[in-house]
């Protein structure tokens, strides 16, 4: 495919869900580092085109038609799970769509109230049917958007304070689970905290225990690291 034949994230990605990406920097660099993500794990291809004779030498990346659905559904799904790794993983068919599709069920349908949280519940439930559905190509069948005004990766609705769904969820986690609260942490990318909630459990939830060794080590391994860091200064 030319280049002549791409979109541009705004055409690709801002006109499919009716956002102005200029407007929103928070996500218009979700949205790039998503890009970057399915990129680098070789999950699509973009065209770039040089600017010739922009000062900075940047490159302006181009969208083939054929993969916009799958961006798409990644900007949807980092909205729900936030980290990047995950949504990677969840397309790729890495990570066990069907438990995390029941574990966003159990915790956003069945425990919250979708309208508080800025979602419409038919097309939630939708989405985690499709999701969970080892018949659905995430790269290829389009998701439904399950947030009735504003992605949270925008900075604006319910969940503008707290910066993302996820993080939204685990300031309520009075009301949740241990495990629940561990893993909306640690899907929120707060890892320290994901941890020492980890060091609480004792579950023979087979998804949680994965996720609980997952992230100590995870954070046993960046902590040693901190600690090589320290030993040279």
């Amino acid at each position: 495919m030319g280049i002549t034949d791409g979109l541009t994230l705004q055409q690709a990605i801002g006109d499919a869900l009716g956002i102005k990406l200029a407007a929103y920097p928070t996500l218009r660099n979700a949205v790039n580092t998503l890009s970057k993500a399915l990129q680098k794990a070789k999950v699509i291809e973009v065209d770039k085109e040089r600017f010739e004779y922009s000062a900075s030498g940047r490159d302006k990346i181009l969208i083939p038609k054929d993969v916009i659905s799958c961006l798409v559904n990644a900007v949807l799904l980092q909205g729900i799970f936030a980290q990047p790794k995950v949504v990677v993983g969840l397309i790729k068919g890495i990570e066990s769509r069907a438990e995390y599709a029941n574990w966003a069920r159990d915790l956003l349908v069945n425990r919250q109230s979708v309208a508080g949280l800025g979602l419409v519940r038919p097309n939630l439930i939708k989405f985690l049917d499709m999701l969970g559905s080892d018949s659905c190509d995430l790269r290829t069948e389009r998701l439904p958007n399950p947030f009735a005004d504003a992605l949270p990766q925008m900075g604006i609705g319910p969940a503008a304070a707290a910066g993302s769904l996820l993080r939204l969820v685990a300031t309520q986690s009075a009301s949740l689970s241990l495990g629940d609260g561990m893993m909306a942490l640690y899907l929120d990318g707060r890892l320290d905290e994901a941890y020492q909630a980890a060091l609480k459990i004792d579950s023979g939830n087979t998804f949680l225990q994965k996720y609980r060794a997952l992230i100590i080590a995870e954070y046993e391994k960046a902590k040693a690291f901190s600690d090589l860091l320290e030993d040279w200064r």
